[in-house]
């Protein structure tokens, strides 16, 4: 029997979930998840178009998908909710059986991704979920908060190769062990008695994309305020990523939105503020924290070397050249 292919159903999620759990283990992939799990943040979401998940069949079994989709015109807290951009979309992402990742399913898989695409009026496709192209899966692939297509993920990549798509940038997954001492600080001493940090234990969503995404994870907010003038200089958030620990059992956070304000910044308040982070987070028994930045980035980079984080894995957005957009799949019309 030929290989077919088809839009999403809603008998599909156990067997979708089982096509996800059969991966091999990667650091940035949430595994062993349930199906109710999964579907939460696969095509649980109020934004979710059962026409751009195409599955494809073999033999009347699920052997693979691809995932596209729409994100948000930026900045996202002036737009009404659930409001979408249809001009620039992307194929999220893309899982095919493991034996099966040699064939050109998944090149098929991304092509059919495509034009469901171009049919919602994308004129500019992306590949790889990056903020704010990261309509699913935030929360079970990515790592902290989804940044490409991870070395780990060799179909999909291989397709996108083969496809024409151009890497356009890239990023790096990285973790502290805060089981490990923790680095000396010199300038800890000096900070500590200009400014404190303040905790939101279970902080509200910044915007409803965010609450789409990490809405049903417990979230913990940092401020980095001055004891002199009440201003804040800087803050982060980190959000629980159990599902991310079942490979290891070690529990572990996601750090997201470390940001100084320009005045304050080279002054090592943001290592300080993360440091604070840290023993807050030793003391909730949380063993492992998640991060990623740009590989340009240069300064997020060092500072993150200087808490004791390592690199565990680099993914990669790509773009479909223009003069490809409108390509025909083989075979249809």
């Amino acid at each position: 029997m030929p290989l077919t292919f088809r839009h999403f159903r809603n008998f599909d999620p156990p067997a979708l979930t089982r096509l996800w759990n059969a991966r091999a283990l990667a650091p940035g992939v949430a595994c062993a998840l349930r199906v109710h799990e999964f579907d939460a943040h696969a095509w649980g979401g109020v934004n979710f178009d059962a026409r751009g998940l195409i599955v494809a069949e073999l033999d009347g079994q699920v052997v693979g998908f691809v995932h596209a989709g729409f994100g948000p015109d930026y900045p996202i807290p002036a737009l009404r909710p659930f409001e979408l951009s249809h001009e620039v979309g992307a194929i999220v992402q893309l899982v095919v059986r493991p034996d099966l990742a040699e064939t050109n399913l998944a090149s098929e898989l991304i092509q059919r991704g495509e034009r469901y695409l171009r049919a919602r009026g994308a004129r500019v496709i992306y590949a790889g979920s990056l903020f704010p192209l990261n309509p699913f899966y935030w929360g079970v692939a990515g790592g902290s908060e989804g940044s490409g297509v991870t070395t780990q993920e060799r179909a999909f990549a291989r397709a996108l190769a083969e496809l024409g798509y151009e890497p356009v940038s890239t990023a790096i997954l990285l973790e502290a062990d805060l089981d490990r001492p923790e680095p000396r600080d010199p300038r800890a001493a000096v900070i500590r008695r200009q400014a404190r940090v303040d905790f939101v234990d279970d902080s509200a969503p910044a915007d409803w994309w965010e609450g789409v995404a990490l809405g049903d994870f417990q979230v913990m907010r940092a401020l980095l305020v001055s004891k002199s003038t009440g201003a804040i200089i800087g803050s982060a958030e980190t959000w629980d990523m159990g599902w991310f620990s079942r490979r290891d059992d070690r529990a572990r956070v996601g750090l997201i939105k470390l940001e100084v304000v320009p005045s304050e910044r080279r002054k090592g308040h943001g290592r300080f503020l993360v440091a604070e982070m840290f023993r807050r987070l030793r003391e909730n028994q949380i063993q492992i924290v998640a991060a990623q930045t740009a590989s340009t980035n240069l300064p997020a980079l060092g500072l993150y070397a200087s808490l004791g984080f390592e690199p565990i894995d680099q993914s990669t957005l790509y773009r479909l050249p223009a003069e490809k957009l409108d390509r025909t799949i083989p075979g249809e019309p």
